[in-house]
């Protein structure tokens, strides 16, 4: 398996998958969204595996989708195809893989980074690990945190992240559901490899059947419904200023209409 933008490790029936994109604080870009994928379906495919860890290169967990490269999107179909190609399967994948996924969250989990640690089964921050949702803020959506997140999280501590915009630190995601465990950064891989460890004294068959249950209010329609409005977001004005705001490092110009 070659990879451009994750690193594929297994150790003692653990597979890491570490997103390698450090210079851009692993912003997820289509390249990305792929790799993940396809690191889930071999570790899937792997018998010998029986927990996966998800974390990041360098001082973030993921920054979120890469603003750069939506921005080049201009048309629904290539944004729609951004998505339904690239996004779409690896969150289904997430959601449906029969053996437990822990976000390893080593620093900033930032929108789509926030949005991938939602997914996951089980989260482990380190104490210098920062959340949120800002995709309002430059005119976007969270359509994973507004399909699936709200379920986990409630609908208030997911309307003060989204509507804000404002990020919230370890203890704080601890407090409203977001993590399990926050402990000092030195010690984020070690505590992560001991709650896999934990886990692997269940019974596979059970683990499989657990997550099967708890993950029964995904549906796909909501998360395509979810995709169009981005979409539909995106194409007002408001959507390319906001991305166009971010890259030139200047405030967005929203048009406000009487």
């Amino acid at each position: 398996m070659s990879l451009q933008y994750t690193r594929y490790e297994k150790e003692d029936r653990i597979t890491w998958i570490t997103l390698n994109r450090p210079d851009v604080l692993n912003a997820l870009n289509s390249g990305l969204w792929r790799e993940i994928y396809q690191c889930l379906d071999t570790a899937e495919k792997d018998e010998d595996v029986r927990v996966v860890v998800i974390t990041g290169a360098g001082r973030a967990f993921s920054a979120g989708d890469d603003i750069k490269e939506v921005a080049t999107l201009k048309t629904p179909s290539e944004i729609r195809n951004f998505f339904t190609n690239y996004a779409a399967p690896t969150i289904t994948k997430i959601l449906q893989l029969s053996k437990p996924i822990i976000a390893c969250v080593n620093g900033l989990a930032y929108g789509g980074g926030c949005e991938l640690a939602m997914l996951c089964d089980l989260v482990i921050a380190s104490e210098k690990a920062l959340f949120a949702v800002p995709e309002a803020l430059v005119g976007a959506y969270p359509p994973i945190a507004s399909a699936i997140g709200v379920y986990f999280i409630g609908k208030l501590n997911l309307s003060l992240l989204a509507l804000t915009g404002e990020s919230i630190t370890a203890e704080e995601a601890q407090r409203i559901g977001l993590v399990n465990k926050v402990v000092p950064d030195r010690k984020l891989r070690k505590v992560a490899k001991e709650l896999a460890e934990k886990i692997m004294l269940s019974a596979p068959t059970s683990i499989k059947a657990i997550k099967k249950t708890l993950n029964r209010k995904f549906q796909p329609e909501e998360l395509e419904q979810a995709v169009e409005t981005l979409i539909a977001l995106f194409e007002t004005g408001e959507g390319r200023e906001g991305h166009h705001a971010f890259i030139e490092k200047r405030p967005p110009k929203w048009v406000t209409k009487k």
